[in-house]
């Protein structure tokens, strides 16, 4: 298969790069400046917004793993997004956007989102969640696309080698009954597992218009944040 993945040089998308090689997968890398220290094979330096339907010829699946953590870039999670949707409607294409897990619903009415509850998300971040949030219900939109919104457990971790299992959970997660994340339960997955996860559902082209959740279990150290 043909991958794009938008990001690449972040921890998740040099990770998904890096496992859909050893699949044997031909991967295109999509990076808006160049980075040193990486392999430079196949990569194309481009602003996400600027790409265009001769970028994405003969693409098989594309993973939206851009990363931006300021409140003058956060609007990628849905401008992005939103200009990907639009080049790739009515297509065979598979989108994979790496989710937040601050939309996970936290009711059984989806009524409540973790990012409500500060000591998960304090006010520093809800820039960055509103932009997530924002994506997601962008994405909801397009019956038209074949999306996958993959969120990560809450702590997502780039430190540790893969664990070597994961399960896929839906779109609501149970937060601590002390709404500390110190006391949480099966909010826990690596980067590498996560990366994994990512192509497995993309061989086996699955959660088609779904909202997922990959998750391996505890936190190792339930007082670190990643």
């Amino acid at each position: 298969m043909k991958i794009l993945v938008i990001g690449v040089y972040g921890h998740a998308g040099s990770l998904i790069r890096r496992e859909a090689l050893k699949r044997g997968h031909t991967v295109i890398g999509i990076a808006h400046r160049k980075h040193t220290g990486f392999d430079q094979h196949n990569i194309v330096i481009k602003d996400m917004l600027d790409l265009n339907r001769q970028d994405i010829s003969g693409v098989d699946a594309i993973v939206d793993a851009v990363g931006a953590w300021t409140p003058e870039t956060e609007i990628v999670h849905y401008q992005g997004l939103l200009h990907i949707l639009e080049l790739i409607r009515k297509t065979a294409i598979h989108y994979l956007k790496v989710g937040g897990a601050n939309t996970l619903y936290t009711d059984k009415q989806h009524q409540h989102t973790l990012q409500e509850l500060p000591l998960y998300y304090p006010d520093y971040m809800q820039d960055l969640c509103a932009a997530h949030t924002e994506g997601l219900k962008i994405l909801r939109t397009f019956s038209c696309v074949n999306w996958t919104y993959v969120t990560p457990a809450y702590n997502f971790d780039p430190t540790r080698q893969a664990i070597g299992h994961y399960l896929v959970a839906g779109e609501e997660f149970q937060p601590a009954h002390s709404k500390n994340p110190n006391d949480g339960q099966h909010d826990y997955i690596t980067y590498a597992d996560y990366a994994r996860g990512v192509l497995d559902i993309i061989e086996q082209h699955r959660y088609v218009r779904q909202r997922i959740t990959l998750v391996s279990g505890n936190n190792p150290v339930p007082t670190q944040r990643y």
